[in-house]
């Protein structure tokens, strides 16, 4: 049976004014940067995956125990904590709003889920503090502490270089890395005390894994996609490293 991975955000939409002298111009644009992570994703076998835009998190992103339920492996990228926490609908006629989503979340991560966070401007803690991860429950269930109200980003515009520091685990066990990858930047966490760190960046953690109860959680701190990923995506086996991590996170492997 194929593992249902719900992969949330890497999109964005943009809106640029452009000046010429007195004239302005305003260009709007949809960026689906996910795209490299589908098509790296999606072909692999034993990986059944569904892409979530980051605009339809707050609606139909899963609130009930039965929702959370549909799937085995949610990867957050690149999106803010509040797409989660704040529920859709008239705030000023629903009270309560709905359900407790992030309760369920955590929940269904200890029950048995797999939760991978991937790194980038609003996942952790993020630019300006503004993924605002930190302290909340989804924290609580990951492998990572991470900063509050501190820009966590680590920018390498040069290019770094990734070392394995647990080749054997299942999740990098047989992947031939590629040496000459380099990203472009990342999130700097701490890895917890039950944590293991799989792979660094500049001695900062760049991939570590948790058992969560009876789930499982992978912090992965660049961004699957560009900017930060660099060439990463290029890399024969990138893929198979991403199946490999959805495979561990659903105790397919």
């Amino acid at each position: 049976m194929a593992v249902r991975v719900l992969y949330c955000g890497d999109t964005q939409a943009e809106t640029l004014i452009t000046a010429k002298g007195m004239d302005t111009f305003i260009h709007n644009y949809y960026r689906d940067s996910a795209r490299v992570l589908r098509e790296a994703l999606s072909p692999r076998p034993g990986i059944e995956l569904t892409h979530m835009p980051a605009d339809k998190i707050r609606a139909e992103f899963p609130m009930t125990p039965e929702q959370f339920a549909k799937w085995d492996v949610i990867i957050l990228s690149d999106v803010g904590y509040n797409n989660f926490a704040l529920l859709p609908g008239n705030r000023e006629r629903l009270v309560p709003m709905g359900p407790d989503r992030i309760g369920n979340f955590r929940k269904w991560v200890e029950g048995g889920g797999g939760l991978i966070m991937a790194g980038g401007y609003t996942t952790f803690s993020g630019i300006e503090g503004k993924g605002i991860w930190g302290g909340t429950p989804i924290e609580a269930v990951l492998p990572v502490t991470i900063m509050r109200g501190i820009d966590d980003r680590i920018e390498v515009p040069e290019g770094a270089t990734l070392d394995v520091t647990v080749a054997d685990h299942p999740i990098l066990k047989g992947v031939a890395f590629d040496k000459d990858s380099i990203i472009l930047g990342y999130n700097q966490v701490t890895a917890k005390s039950d944590a293991k760190v799989l792979m660094k960046v500049r001695g900062d953690v760049f991939m570590a894994v948790a058992e969560v109860g009876k789930g499982r959680s992978i912090a992965y701190t660049t961004d699957p996609v560009y900017h930060w990923c660099g060439n990463l995506h290029e890399w024969e086996a990138y893929g198979l490293m991403w199946e490999r991590m959805a495979k561990w996170a659903a105790r397919e492997i």
